[in-house]
């Protein structure tokens, strides 16, 4: 993977650093692909985060290859945290515990990137891969349309994960690291945009070479969509207002932006309708709201209902039937568990032994 790309001299110290937490099924492949790094010089910590399963004890097998820390943070941006100041490289690399690295992923990356000088993060599309009944279904890279325009790809939730970047130790600790963030729901995205508010050097290097793993286990984000997609939803909109006081707030942020917020309400009007109504008024009041957008990420037999009346009153509408149907299937439910029938408007059922009977 780097036979001809040049090497700067000399090589920095590359801090590997990995949260880890009930990872006993995943942390070998995260070590072992961190240890398998032909970067020269690196250090690989572990912060175990209070598991209750064997993570300490396949950790501590790797011996003075890998240095263990334990603590109980409970938030991963905590231990991140942690992994930041115990840390001694001059650059950062973070990778997830159920996450790997491509091998030569740190040295094609420095390698690419050219002169580290004027670089405080490097970044690079990844490799998603998708699990399903405990095996892999996919690997597909994901594209990054713009690295040049960060607003852009922040807004478009294109900037890579967490593994696909290299962070220089100094510029981190600079804007507050990890520190600070009112919730672990997207923080990766709350810290890029500190970097991105703070005009740190991002320097952008096209292979990829972190694979992201995701569908294997319930994490933080999976185990509450809604609250996360709130959190997002409100994020962009500080993003657009911030991006509007600084004269930034240009046709392609907005126009992403719009296209961020209309997946988020797609998702929402089907788990979470009762935050739809407070999300719409922010958009409208933020410059957020498009309906052209909210078409275009409308499922397609329904993209003809949000163009002909309008996106809230679709939703309304869409909303509506779904309850007349809920409620169709359920009296039909029932029917056919009581035997109901018009001629017959009660019946007596016996029900377990112990209970009373009762009439329905």
């Amino acid at each position: 993977m780097t036979d001809s790309l040049p090497r700067p001299e000399p090589d920095p110290l590359v801090t590997i650093g990995i949260p880890a937490y009930n990872a006993e099924p995943w942390i070998r492949a995260a070590v072992e692909s961190s240890l398998a790094q032909d970067w020269p010089n690196k250090e690989i910590l572990v912060l175990d985060d209070g598991s209750d399963d064997g993570t300490v004890e396949r950790v501590a097998a790797y011996g003075d290859r890998v240095r263990l820390l334990q603590a109980k943070t409970g938030r991963s941006s905590l231990a991140r945290q942690r992994l930041l100041e115990e840390s001694s490289g001059e650059w950062i690399q973070w990778l997830d515990h159920d996450d790997y690295l491509l091998p030569g992923k740190i040295a094609t990356q420095i390698a690419e990137a050219g002169n580290l000088a004027d670089a405080d993060i490097l970044f690079s599309p990844y490799l998603l891969e998708r699990w399903s009944d405990g095996h892999v279904e996919s690997r597909e890279p994901q594209p990054i349309d713009d690295p040049q325009d960060l607003p852009r790809t922040w807004l478009s939730s294109q900037f890579p994960q967490n593994g696909a970047l290299l962070w220089r130790r100094e510029a981190l600790l600079a804007v507050g690291g990890w520190k600070g963030l009112p919730t672990d729901y997207y923080d990766d995205y709350q810290l890029y945009w500190r970097a991105i508010q703070a005009k740190l050097r991002f320097r952008f290097s096209p292979t990829p070479g972190a694979v992201y793993r995701v569908c294997h286990q319930e994490s933080l984000t999976s185990s509450n969509i809604p609250e996360a997609l709130r959190w997002r939803a409100r994020m962009v909109r500080e993003a657009a207002q911030a991006l509007q006081g600084t004269g930034e707030w240009n046709p392609p942020h907005r126009e992403a932006a719009q296209a961020e917020l209309a997946r988020i309400l797609r998702v929402l009007d089907r788990l979470a309708p009762e935050l739809l109504e407070s999300l719409c008024q922010d958009a409208l009041q933020a410059d957020l709201w498009s309906e052209e957008a909210l078409a275009a990420a409308a499922e397609p037999n329904f993209r003809w209902l949000v163009r002909m009346v309008g996106w809230r009153r679709a939703s309304g509408l869409r909303r509506y039937f779904r309850g007349c149907e809920r409620r169709l299937r359920s009296l039909r439910k029932g029917r056919l568990r009581f035997g109901s029938h018009p001629s017959r408007p009660t019946m007596i059922r016996q029900v377990n032994p112990g209970e009373k009977t009762i009439r329905s």
